[in-house]
Order: C-alpha cells, then sequence, then structure tokens
C-alpha cells in the first residue's frame, strides 16, 4: 500500500484516501497500529501531540481496514504482520529511533513487531491478548466453516458515550438518536468470522513471542475495559522478556484509551513513556 510522505508537520498528513498518516520530521520515529476493525482515527489524538513535539509519525492503515468490516474477509492476518513491518522500515529509513505504539490489536502487532525488530521503546494500550468472551471468539476457528458473520452492533446499548464516542469517528453523520439508524447499523455492520479467526492468530503469535521482546515497554490499561479482558495487561507483564516494563492502570476507562474523554491524559502517559520521563507522567 502506497502511502504520502509528508515532509514537515504544517503540511496536511492525514491521506482522506487511504486513510494512512504520515509525517517525517524528527530523527525519533513513533509508529502507530490501530486496533482490529479501525483506522488511524484511532490514534490521532496522540500523533497531534506527537507531531506537536517534533517526533516522526506514521500510521498506516492495516490491510481491509478503513471501509465496512466485510472488506476484511480474505485478509490473513500476516498482511497486518507486514504493513507493521513495512511502516516501521519507512520510519527507520529517516530516523535514529522509533518507537512503537499499538492499540488493542495493534498492540498485539506491536509485540510481534519488536520480538523481530530493533524497537527503542514500546507501549501497547489495551493490548487485546484475551477479549471478553474469549471462548466464543475462539470458537471461532470452528464456526467460520458454518456460519460466515458476526454481528457486532445486534446487541449494542447506542446510549454508550463510548460506542458514540467510537462510532462518531466513523459514521460522523449518523443520527446515533434515531432508533431506524440504530437498527440500519445492528444490521449492516458485520464482520467475517474468518477475520475474527485470524484475529485469534495474531493472539496466539503474540503469546508466543512476548518472551522474545526486551525493548523497554509500557502497558496501558482501562480498568472497565468491555472488549479487552483487563488480565491481558497482568499476563504480559508476567511473561514479557522485557527488564525495564511498567503496567498503568486507568481508573474509570474503558477500551477507547485515546477517543472521548480522558484521552488527554493517556496522551500525556504515553508521551511521558516515550521521552523516558518518569517525573511527568503524572501518575
Amino acid at each position: 500500500m502506497n502511502h504520502p510522505l509528508q515532509s514537515s508537520p504544517a503540511s496536511a498528513p492525514f491521506d482522506a484516501r487511504s486513510r494512512s498518516f504520515a509525517v517525517f520530521a524528527g530523527t525519533t520515529g513513533v509508529l502507530l497500529i490501530h486496533g482490529f476493525g479501525g483506522d488511524p482515527t484511532e490514534v490521532l489524538p496522540l500523533a497531534a501531540a506527537l507531531i506537536h513535539d517534533g517526533y516522526s509519525v506514521y500510521a498506516p492503515l492495516l490491510p481491509g481496514h478503513g471501509t465496512l468490516p466485510d472488506a476484511l474477509a480474505g485478509v490473513q492476518w500476516q498482511q497486518w504482520a507486514e504493513a507493521t513491518a513495512h511502516g516501521f522500515a519507512a520510519l527507520r529509513r529517516r530516523c535514529d529511533d522509533v518507537v512503537v505504539v499499538g492499540f488493542s490489536m495493534g498492540g498485539l502487532l506491536a509485540l510481534i513487531l519488536a520480538a523481530h525488530l530493533p524497537v527503542a521503546r514500546l507501549a501497547v494500550l489495551a493490548p487485546a491478548l484475551r477479549l471478553r468472551g474469549q471462548l466464543l471468539v475462539n470458537l471461532s476457528s470452528i464456526a467460520r466453516h458454518v456460519i460466515s458473520w458476526y454481528y457486532p452492533l445486534a446487541g449494542a446499548d447506542f446510549s454508550d458515550p463510548e460506542l458514540r464516542a467510537l462510532l462518531r469517528n466513523r459514521v460522523p453523520d449518523a443520527n446515533l438518536d434515531d432508533p431506524l439508524v440504530c437498527e440500519q447499523l445492528r444490521r449492516m455492520v458485520r464482520v467475517p468470522l474468518e477475520a475474527v479467526h485470524q484475529l485469534t492468530l495474531v493472539q496466539r503469535s503474540a503469546r508466543r513471542l512476548l518472551p522474545r521482546v526486551t525493548a523497554p515497554t509500557l502497558i496501558v490499561q482501562g480498568r472497565n475495559d468491555q472488549t479487552v479482558d483487563p488480565r491481558s495487561a497482568e499476563q504480559i507483564l508476567r511473561h514479557i522478556g522485557s527488564l525495564d516494563r511498567q503496567l498503568i492502570w486507568m481508573e474509570g476507562y474503558g477500551h477507547q484509551l485515546l477517543v472521548g474523554d480522558g484521552g488527554e491524559r493517556t496522551v500525556r502517559t504515553i508521551m511521558a513513556w516515550i521521552q523516558n520521563d518518569n517525573a511527568g507522567r503524572g501518575m
């Protein structure tokens, strides 16, 4: 996938066509990896802060993402890993050091990347090593041969602030107070079960490679996460190979740590970690 390369933070870095985000400016680069079914808008608040402080930033759109989840059909998890490796290489060619930050499934891809490449520092946000209802997720390896689609919004509560913030980023013109619109979203938003199976393969690979990750690592986890089982963060803390590792719990936070209320605190926490500034984390 081709991404536009911007030479300075003053230029418009967000490419509406590919929905990627790239600014090459400072000597330290930061690779931002979005989550399953998401796109780089999930990490834009952090990208803006990094660019303001003079970092080079690259947030690639993972294959099959950026449109309706139907597009995930036929995409293999290795393609997501390859996209992150290409992003790392693009930054490495221009920067002295590359930091990697991953959100949700992007956190797992960041761990896989750090197990193979010289990542300077690593931050994983709500890493999706284990999901709420993981047993049903694991059954996707069997169910995908019988059932083609999973409808994630079938039982959604459209009054939930976190869900509304997420949907505003994806479908900004949708009236989430209109019952007809909500019913349409319940029926239209569907994810191939094969893609869910690919997510389980990412989980398996990240879990296996944890001991090989030696980069200084920050784990940030919302205590009230209803998507990722918060115990994922503790499991990573126990098994990661890094001697310099830290887990920060975000009390009162859900899954979307960067989007919506409280995102600024998460941004400050990550910025302090990247700068290796213990005093600046305000924890």
